[in-house]
C-alpha cells in the first residue's frame, strides 16, 4: 500500500503525494466551484466558437437543423 504524505498550503488546501502521484487535497465546495467554473468557460468558448462560425457564414437557418434532427431521430427510434 503506498504511504502518503501532506503538506499543508493554506487554511484549507493540501498538497502531497500518492505513491509516485502528486495529489492536492481541497474542500468539497471548493471542488464543486472550480468544476462550475470549468463548464462556465467552456460554454464561453463554445459561443465563441459558434459565432465564429456564423460570422464565417457557416451558419444555416434553425428550421433546416430541426428537420435533419428530427429525421436522424426517426432513423435511430425504427433501429431499436
Amino acid at each position: 500500500m503506498s504511504e502518503m504524505t501532506l503538506k499543508i498550503i493554506g487554511q484549507k488546501s493540501m498538497t502531497g503525494r500518492l505513491g509516485k502521484e502528486e495529489v492536492v487535497v481541497i474542500p468539497f465546495r471548493k471542488y464543486q466551484a472550480l468544476l462550475q467554473k470549468l463548464e462556465d468557460l467552456e460554454d464561453v468558448l463554445d459561443a465563441q466558437r459558434a459565432m465564429a462560425e456564423y460570422r464565417a457564414g457557416k451558419a444555416r437557418p434553425f428550421n433546416d437543423y430541426l428537420k435533419e434532427h428530427r429525421s436522424k431521430r426517426r432513423v435511430s427510434s425504427s433501429k431499436r
